[in-house]
C-alpha cells in the first residue's frame, strides 16, 4: 500500500512495487481481463488510486471501458499515461468551478468546459492510442436512440475528444452539447453507470470494476431505487473494488486534500481486495 507523506511529496508519482508485481496470481489474472470505470464527477480520484496500485502489481487490462468521468481515467490508460492521472486530477481539484464568464461562451456558469479543454484534453496523447494494445471504450447516452452507445476506434483526435466530451455531457454543467458525426450524446451514466457487460462483450473473461459505493455495490442509474443485482453466471468473472467508507469528496467541488485522501483510499482498496484473495 502506498502510504503518502506531506503533500507537496503526495503529488509524485507512485513508485513500482517489485514484490507485489511478482505474484504470480496477478499475472495469470491479467489474462483477458477487462478494467470498467463508472462516472461520478470528482470521485474518479478514488479510480486513480486503484489503476496505479493494480499496476504497480503488474496487472495489465486487454479492455477498458469508461463512463462519464471514468472516460477520462479510461483514456489515460489506453495512451499510457497511468503515472500522468494523479497529476490531472490535482488540478481539476484546484480549478475553480463556477465562473460566470463562461455563460456567453458556454452556456453555462460552471467551469467543467473549460477544465476538461485546459486539463485532460491538453495533455492526453491521442497518438500513443493505437499502440498501446489496449482497447478502448467510451459509452455515452445517445438521445435520438435512448440507448448507450459506445466508441470505439477513432481516425483522429477530433473525434477521440468529442466522444469523450460526449460521454461527460449534463444540461447545466458542460453547457452546449457537442455533437459527434451528426449526433448528440449524453452523460452515459445516466442510463448505465456501470456497463460491466461491455468487458464481456470484447471478450474479456474476467472484469476489475471500480464504484464509489462504500459498500461496493453497484448502482446502474442515478436515483435507483435498488442497487444492481450481478446475474449469478457474471458474479465469478466479476471482482468489484470499491472504498472502505464514504469518501470525503463532493461530486462538483473538491479540495485537492481530499482528492489525495481518495487516491490513498483507492490503493487501500486493492490491497484488501488482494488479501481476501480476490485476484486468485
Amino acid at each position: 500500500m502506498l502510504r503518502l507523506g506531506a503533500f507537496a511529496g503526495r503529488l509524485a508519482p507512485y513508485a513500482l512495487d517489485p514484490a507485489a508485481a511478482s505474484h504470480e496470481a496477478l499475472r495469470q489474472v491479467t489474462r483477458r481481463l477487462g478494467l470498467v470505470l463508472s462516472g461520478g464527477f470528482l470521485r474518479g480520484a478514488f479510480q486513480v488510486g486503484v489503476i496505479e496500485a493494480l499496476h504497480a502489481r503488474g496487472v495489465r487490462f486487454e479492455v477498458v471501458v469508461g463512463i462519464s468521468s471514468g472516460a477520462w481515467n479510461a483514456a489515460c490508460i489506453a495512451t499510457e499515461q497511468i503515472a500522468e492521472m494523479r497529476s490531472f486530477w490535482i488540478a481539476v481539484a484546484r480549478a475553480p468551478k463556477l465562473r460566470l464568464k463562461n455563460l456567453w461562451r458556454y452556456g453555462t456558469p460552471s467551469n467543467f468546459p473549460e477544465i476538461v479543454r485546459r486539463i485532460p484534453m491538453r495533455r492526453l496523447r491521442f497518438e500513443r492510442l493505437s499502440d498501446s494494445g489496449v482497447r478502448l471504450r467510451i459509452g455515452a447516452l445517445a438521445l435520438r436512440d435512448r440507448r448507450l452507445h459506445f466508441f470505439d476506434g477513432w481516425d483522429d483526435r477530433q473525434a477521440f475528444f468529442a466522444s469523450l466530451m460526449a460521454s461527460n455531457y449534463l444540461p447545466g454543467i458542460y453547457g452546449y452539447p457537442l455533437p459527434v458525426a451528426g449526433r448528440y450524446y449524453a452523460d452515459g451514466g445516466l442510463i448505465d453507470n456501470v456497463p460491466y457487460e461491455a468487458a464481456f462483450a470484447a471478450g474479456c473473461e474476467r472484469a476489475v470494476v471500480v464504484v464509489a459505493d462504500p459498500q461496493g455495490r453497484i448502482w446502474k442509474r442515478p436515483f435507483a431505487a435498488r442497487p444492481h443485482t450481478i446475474p449469478t453466471s457474471a458474479r465469478a468473472r466479476l471482482t468489484v473494488i470499491h472504498p472502505q467508507a464514504p469518501l470525503p469528496i463532493g461530486r462538483v467541488r473538491a479540495l485537492p486534500e481530499a482528492v489525495l485522501h481518495c487516491l490513498d483510499a483507492g490503493h487501500r482498496a486493492v490491497a484488501r481486495a488482494v488479501a481476501a484473495g480476490r485476484f486468485d
